[in-house]
């Protein structure tokens, strides 16, 4: 036995001796550096391309094996220029000797990479300028050779190696260019960065990666630095990231001269066995912007499906946009966008996104609800949504003063536009229910709103209701159908107790008409443009206002100054307000193919009875129209005194011409004809019953009524 030791510890020694020696003899007899030409040759042969080493090739050999290369320069491909491929400042790379003989571990020490250029490009029909070093070998040859047992050795077999640990990374001024001139890409990659510390399995290691990246079409500069405490256990198929800092700087064109900057920080965790993702303290800020969460996901690699919460912390989005030198959109209200938070709970899977407990606010306004989205690939959507109030004027570009321009003739105007998105429509499908406290838009004003909105297969459905619509209700249903080759539109409205004075005025601006009444309207017609839908609009209209008065205009007040200028007197001075009253208003009209007639107007006052009809031509926006007042009391109520002799008698006004200039004539003379008429039919009518009675014989009295009736 002792021998046998003797003969082991001999052996030991001598391998120890041996080993000593190539540390001491290598070095000195073998220099890297004569090997450059062959090296230069070998990768000429394998590549074609040319390869220059302008600095010095360094060798080591106990305890770490390692090399040492300075001034590397790999040529470009053929077609590409004389920009080398690729150039190398600096590279070393070592590996512990002692660990790998006694233990099969792998132990390596920092690996450092010092001054990578890289430039890649593509040619305008394709080509890359790596192609020629991939051998020409397909991808399917690749896998092909892999299933025939000519792909890469089964590192899990075993006989491998018991352990790996590296010392780390040190990537530093690295500069990688892509330019495609089939896309007309180009972006570059500067002073890349990227440092680790020591890394074996099981054990945190910090890293940090930093970079700047320039992109030429937009022209637009982003800086990017990410900093954490990286984990991997290949055993285990777990990775994680703790701490991790993302920042991030853009800057260029569209944007402000100091640049965008935003700010990521989360503790992110994968294992890969369970196929499980989690993202804790999720955080994105910029400047005043706090957006904060927590992500989880599960069967990441074959069906993700995630959940979580996401928060918006109350900020300003007027101060945020002018901080960073945005573009504020012009509002009405200069006060507005000064309060944004929300909230939300969602669920993803492969097909479906829920957005649940939703609530937002902004300014004065706050809305809650629930939004689905089923299949992204053939999208259906469904939402619940509440709105408290809004003042939707608040946010409308402010009004500006025009001066009027005198209107030009044209053959295409805005009412050749197509107002539909025919195919955005076809293949929208949505369900879904709106409510609104209260809504102020275009300055009219409405509460206790319910809006169902349903759309499938190209046919759009709302149904709208306004429970308290100035102090009145307003309902409709409008019905869009564009399957076939025009779209069809059916529109039925309707509005009970509304007060119209204040409504007019929130419309118009001006205080023109009161009353309390309301309308319907059953519509429908086909097309694509306003022009069009004008052309086939048919359908009805009814109105019906009580108690009410047409002001701007006295009706009485202009019959008696017309009769007075016609008689060559002057106007007598009135103090009567300017406005025509009414007890009673109705109207209906029937609407075929642009052309809306009616019949039956009526207006009664304590004074007038107001009959009307005519044509309104909605193609081509012209009014023939003739109003017919009949004043039935002179002595009470607007009538006054001075219009005795036209009580009873027909005025017609008629109204004719184009909207934007109405014309409209009255023919009194022939009024106060009919009217002198009026009172001598009725003069003799009164003889032939009073003086002429007992003196006529029998019948000739009547005969001569029947001729007064005749001849007036």
């Amino acid at each position: 036995m002792g021998k046998v030791l003797k003969i082991v510890g001999g052996l030991i020694g001598l391998v120890v001796v041996l080993i000593i020696a190539a540390v001491l003899v290598i070095p000195m007899v073998v220099d890297p550096n004569d090997y450059k030409q062959e090296i230069i040759s070998q990768t000429k042969s394998a590549t074609g391309r040319d390869l220059k080493i302008d600095g010095d090739i360094g060798l080591s050999i106990f305890p770490w094996l390692g090399v040492e290369i300075n001034g590397l320069h790999l040529s470009n491909a053929k077609g590409f220029g004389d920009t080398p491929f690729a150039e190398v400042r600096h590279l070393q790379v070592r590996v512990n000797l002692i660990p790998l003989i006694f233990t099969q571990s792998l132990e390596i020490d920092k690996v450092k990479l010092a001054g990578l250029k890289l430039n890649l490009a593509k040619n305008s029909q394709g080509v890359s300028n790596w192609d020629d070093m991939t051998g020409g070998q397909s991808e399917e040859a690749l896998t092909s050779a892999e299933s025939a047992g000519e792909g890469p050795a089964d590192t899990t077999a075993g006989g491998g190696l018991q352990g790996l640990s590296i010392g780390g990374v040190a990537i530093s001024d690295a500069h990688i260019v892509w330019d495609d001139q089939s896309t007309g890409e180009h972006f570059e990659v500067k002073q890349l960065l990227l440092e680790t510390g020591a890394m074996a399995p099981g054990r945190a290691v910090d890293m940090r990666l930093a970079l700047g990246l320039d992109r030429a079409q937009p022209a637009l500069r982003s800086e990017f630095d990410l900093r954490g405490r990286l984990m991997a256990d290949p055993a285990q198929g777990s990775f994680s990231m703790e701490a991790l800092e993302v920042l991030l700087k853009v800057s260029g064109e569209g944007l402000p001269k100091a640049g965008v900057k935003a700010k990521l920080s989360a503790d992110l965790y994968f294992n890969q066995a369970q196929d499980l993702l989690e993202v804790k303290n999720l955080l994105l800020s910029s400047e005043d912007l706090r957006l904060s969460g927590a992500i989880n996901g599960q069967a990441i690699s074959s069906a993700p499906r995630f959940d979580g919460q996401l928060k918006l912390a109350q900020f300003s989005p007027r101060n945020w946009m002018q901080k960073f030198e945005l573009p504020l959109p012009q509002t009405a209200d200069p006060s507005v966008l000064g309060k944004l938070a929300m909230a939300l709970v969602f669920e993803t899977q492969p097909q479906r996104i829920d957005l649940k407990n939703f609530e937002m606010q902004l300014d004065e306004s706050q809305i809650k609800g629930n939004f689905t989205l089923i299949d992204p690939a053939s999208p259906a959507y469904r939402f619940h949504l509440d709105l408290d109030k809004i003042d939707v004027d608040r946010y409308l570009p402010p009004a500006v003063d025009k001066p009027e321009k005198k209107p030009v003739a044209s053959s295409k105007d805005s009412g050749d536009k197509p107002l539909f998105p025919v195919e955005l429509l076809r293949n929208l499908k949505l369900d879904g229910t709106l409510r609104v406290g209260s809504i102020k838009a275009n300055n009219i004003q409405a509460e206790a709103i319910k809006v169902v909105i349903k759309s499938k297969g190209g046919q759009l459905h709302i149904d709208q209701q306004v429970g308290r619509f100035y102090n009145g209700q307003l309902k409709g249903v409008l019905d869009l159908n564009v399957k076939g080759k025009q779209p069809t539109l059916k529109i039925k409205q309707s509005a009970s107790k509304i007060q119209a004075g204040p409504l007019v005025k929130d419309l118009t601006g001006q205080d023109r008409f009161d009353g309390v009444g309301g309308f319907s309207a059953n519509l429908s017609s086909r097309g694509q443009t306003l022009t069009q839908l004008k052309r086939g609009l048919n359908g009805n209209l009814k109105m019906e206002f009580l108690n009410g008065a047409v002001k701007g205009v006295n009706l009485a007040k202009m019959l008696r100054d017309a009769k007075a200028r016609l008689s060559g007197k002057k106007p007598a001075n009135s103090v009567e307000p300017e406005q025509t009253d009414f007890s009673e208003l109705t109207a209906s009209a029937v609407i075929r193919n642009g052309l809306l007639t009616n019949k039956d107007l009526l207006a009664k006052s304590p004074f007038l009875r107001v009959n009307g009809s005519g044509r309104v031509d909605l193609v081509g926006e012209s009014l023939d129209y003739v109003v017919r007042p009949v004043i039935v009391s002179t002595t009470k109520g607007q009538g006054g005194e001075g219009l005795d002799d036209l009580k009873g008698i027909p005025v017609p006004v008629h109204l004719k011409g184009p909207w934007s200039k109405l014309d409209w004539n009255i023919d009194l003379g022939k009024v106060l004809a009919e009217s002198q008429k009026a009172k001598l039919k009725e003069t003799l009518n009164k003889k032939l019953d009073g003086q002429l009675k007992d003196k006529l014989p029998g019948g000739l009295q009547d005969k001569l009524k029947g001729g007064l009736k005749g001849l007036f």
